[in-house]
């Protein structure tokens, strides 16, 4: 379900309009609230088919097997429902570790010569899908709650806006939705969702597209500034590709009367890493806190700076299969623990020193995101650590031989500054929650159209979080 295709959009406004001539020949049908939710499921079924008829069953058999699990232990006793649960969810895990580790496991961990293993394609939407799965069986056989309708369970699972790249979302907050969803035109829903739709789409298009350009991930040349320049359109690029998918997710969800989960807070304003954290992938870091963190003690045992490093690492984990990924994970668990104690001290950093280390800090930790290549990693590491690398001749002469990339940019890195600082501006005056009402005004909305227009690059780049 890609955002950015033509395709997508076409079928979703030829779905809607269609339902809403069904919907209103069948008004008076007792049966018409059924009939919304098949349709609404039967769109889910359609695009994730389209893109993948394999990703398409694995989702439909994970979806399957834990209904059949909370099924059947929905009334056992709460030390079987443990026993279960934690069969159910090693089984429920099975297809993501074989699709997304088992070349990483056995080639790379175990050096053995599975060969067939190097090729396989990751099902679409399978890290998300089934950490939401996940959390709505623990929530249904520990909490207690009531199993619902199996067609309310598959659009609660399957709602087609989030399913690829999320957020994640939890039963409390969206299953209650897909039970009470009305299809029913309101202007306030389409007021209120598509200036979230442009937003998301000028994002991806304009910023997160544009910065991919110059992007050179195999760069292997011996500049450092080509290197932290990769890396500053990387910490932009991830950003803008990720908060654009989930900012669209989030409009379209509003125009149809439902309301995810807003995935992204505007994290590089913030001025610690704890703070970044609360406001990247929100979804995500609160998943692992309730499900992981808490369950281990949480901050209440003396090896609470061990916890924080293992939900790190499992995120790192969770993002990729790759010393890379361990190592980006590991790190970045590290500055949180290195602020907690900083914090615990009861020190604290003027916001622009604050804002400064944190941003710096992810500029250099983003390199082991991107570089899944673990030589040409080391090698980028040893070249920025290296104070003979900071030749501004060689910067120079690496400019001069690709003057296009370098101009996108030298355009697009500043005008990326100029959105988060509006963001800033955005937060001071609606608030924390709202770091992007600044955007939505129908002037903004406007510029950001035109703007896609505009600098729309002929080369389109899929979402980047389609790959985990």
């Amino acid at each position: 379900m890609d955002f950015s295709s033509i395709t997508l959009w076409t079928i979703l406004i030829v779905w809607f309009f269609t339902i809403q001539i069904i919907n209103y020949i069948l008004k008076k049908s007792s049966y018409i609230n059924t009939l919304i939710k098949l349709e609404i499921s039967l769109l889910g079924i359609i695009l994730l088919g389209m893109v993948s008829h394999e990703s398409l069953f694995i989702f439909i058999s994970v979806l399957l097997l834990a209904w059949i699990g909370c099924k059947c232990g929905f009334n056992l006793s709460i030390k079987k429902k443990k026993i279960l649960l934690g069969f159910l969810i090693s089984i429920l895990l099975l297809p993501l570790l074989y699709y997304k580790y088992a070349d990483f496991l056995l080639n790379d961990v175990s050096n053995l010569k599975f060969d067939t293993l190097r090729d396989i394609i990751i099902p679409v939407g399978i890290s998300f899908y089934t950490f939401q799965i996940i959390s709505f069986c623990i929530d249904t056989l520990l909490r207690g709650n009531a199993i619902p309708k199996f067609i309310d369970y598959f659009n609660f699972c399957g709602f087609f806006p989030q399913i690829v790249a999320g957020p994640i979302e939890r039963r409390d907050d969206l299953l209650p939705q897909m039970q009470n969803i009305n299809l029913t035109p309101i202007k306030s829903n389409y007021e209120a969702g598509i200036p979230f739709v442009i937003l998301g789409l000028f994002f991806k298009l304009c910023l997160a597209d544009n910065l991919a350009v110059p992007f050179d991930s195999a760069y292997k040349g011996d500049s450092a500034y080509v290197i932290w320049l990769n890396n500053l359109l990387f910490t932009f690029r991830i950003y803008f590709d990720f908060a654009g998918y989930g900012l669209t997710a989030y409009g379209l969800a509003k125009c149809l009367g439902v309301t995810l989960r807003m995935n992204f807070l505007s994290p590089y304003t913030a001025t610690n890493i704890t703070e970044f954290w609360r406001r990247w992938h929100t979804s995500l870091t609160l998943w692992f806190r309730d499900y992981i963190y808490f369950s281990m003690g949480g901050s209440r045992t003396k090896r609470w700076a061990l916890n924080i490093l293992i939900v790190f690492t499992i995120s790192g984990v969770w993002h990729g299969a790759g010393w890379n990924f361990i190592m980006w994970g590991a790190f970045a668990g590290i500055a949180m623990v290195l602020h907690r104690l900083f914090r615990n001290k009861g020190f604290s950093l003027p916001s622009y020193i604050g804002w400064s280390l944190t941003f710096c800090m992810m500029v250099f930790v983003w390199m082991f995101f991107y570089d899944t290549d673990n030589a040409l990693l080391y090698q980028h590491i040893n070249t920025i650590f290296s104070t003979d690398a900071y030749n501004f001749d060689v910067f120079y002469s690496e400019i001069q031989s690709n003057k296009a990339s370098f101009a996108i940019a030298f355009v697009f890195i500043p005008l990326s500054f100029l959105i988060v600082l509006f963001e800033l501006f955005s937060i001071k005056k609606y608030g924390e929650a709202n770091p992007y009402q600044i955007f939505l005004s129908p002037y903004a909305c406007g510029i950001m159209c035109f703007l896609m227009v505009i600098f729309r690059p002929s080369i389109q780049n899929s979402f980047i979080y389609f790959a985990f």
